[in-house]
């Protein structure tokens, strides 16, 4: 009967002899990492010295394992990250923005805490009171933070580094209910005024005046529930106001990174995302008269451009927003609240299905948790229905 071969990283027996030199050898067979059985020795003055030093030989052993050649679990956390980050790119399967957004979060958040660890030294215990920590912040920094760190001890995992991944006991999130806020249609109307005003040379100081794209945008945001990126990104040719129902093809978002030029990203966000979306007619006659004061005729235009002709950012459209309506004592609009206000107007007036569509979910629970403004009134019918149910004998 043979014997069961040795689980890898163990050893057998230990010999122990004594050399002609007087020097006891003990010794062993050691299953490496690779599976091949190996003989191990080392010598001391004593019997139990020798086996001390080959017990020291075995537990060094026992930590090398099969790696990319110079990571082992002594290896500091922020030589993995380097070398997630190298991987990261050797896969090209994310877009260059998250992967930025990767590189920030773990550099802002994570390494303060963890750059000076050993891989071996990163424990469940030690996530878990860092993300706990980290909630304390905000719940958006916990996310962040457990996004990365998992992501990165899992490459470690992977290539053979540590043997598990610490991030997969770590306790759940949890994040306080939250209820989507959404624009009445009195306050929509509001905010155009406050920014006709404004385009209208109201209160005008000095400086460039408006070019009224911004009421433009708004019209447009409103119309086709269209996240700011993509309505930024939308080009002569994806606008259709000739057809019985005018319609706009949103296929693009406008991306800006640290360093480069803002450009034009030939998809949006997700593949769902890229729609034609017909136009009410309030955005309808914003898109005719925008097109009418376009300097660039070209198909590949933007709608929306800077004076050079250049695409306007996301970020500069949001502070423009952001400081026409705090001059009218208007506060806390975003372009993100509008697609809200939309998607709330869907639900209210159609169902959630037609509002996850025009947003380009692919799931109405999205929808539901973070667009849809949720109404406290119940529907009246429940009181007439409750009469017939349990109405009083009549005496």
């Amino acid at each position: 009967m043979s014997r069961p071969r040795q689980t890898i990283g163990t050893f057998g027996d230990i010999i122990t002899r004594i050399r002609p030199s007087g020097q006891f050898e003990a010794r062993t067979h050691y299953r490496d990492w690779d599976g091949q059985s190996r003989q191990v020795q080392a010598t001391g003055s004593t019997a139990k010295a020798a086996e001390r030093a080959l017990r020291g030989k075995l537990a060094e052993r026992n930590q090398v394992q099969p790696t990319n050649g110079y990571l082992t679990p002594d290896s500091l956390f922020t030589a993995l990250v380097t070398y997630w980050l190298d991987d990261i790119d050797a896969e090209d399967r994310i877009s260059k923005t998250t992967r930025n957004l990767y590189e920030r979060n773990m550099r802002t958040l994570v390494l303060p805490v963890f750059q000076y660890l050993a891989l071996r030294e990163i424990g469940v215990v030690r996530c878990d009171q860092f993300i706990k920590q980290m909630a304390k912040l905000s719940y958006s920094r916990a996310k962040q933070s457990r996004v990365v760190l998992r992501l990165a001890l899992e490459l470690a995992v992977r290539h053979e580094i540590l043997p598990t991944n610490p991030m997969d006991h770590v306790g759940r999130l949890h994040r306080e209910p939250h209820i989507p806020d959404a624009l009445t249609s009195a306050e929509v109307n509001k905010i155009r005024t406050a920014i006709a005003d404004w385009e209208g040379g109201v209160g005008y100081v000095s400086g460039p005046r408006p070019d009224g794209q911004l009421g433009s945008i708004v019209e447009v945001m409103l119309g086709t529930s269209a996240r700011i990126g993509e309505v930024l990104a939308i080009r002569r040719l994806d606008v259709d106001v000739t057809s019985v129902v005018p319609s706009i093809r949103l296929a693009g978002t406008i991306i800006s990174r640290k360093g480069e030029l803002t450009f034009r990203q030939d998809h949006p966000k997700t593949a769902k995302s890229r729609r034609v979306v017909a136009l009410p007619t309030f955005t309808s006659d914003a898109v005719l008269r925008r097109l009418a004061m376009s300097r660039d005729l070209s198909p590949d235009g933007l709608l929306f451009q800077s004076r050079d002709g250049t695409p306007l950012t996301t970020a500069n459209v949001r502070r423009q927003l952001r400081s026409v309506l705090g001059e009218a004592g208007i506060a806390g609009v975003t372009p993100h609240l509008f697609r809200r206000t939309v998607a709330t107007a869907v639900n209210d007036n159609a169902n959630v299905e037609l509002a996850a569509e025009l947003l380009g979910h692919t799931d109405t629970k999205i929808t539901v948790q973070h667009y849809i403004r949720r109404s406290e009134v119940v529907n009246p019918a429940t009181a007439e229905l409750l009469d017939r149910a349990f109405a009083r004998d009549k005496r």
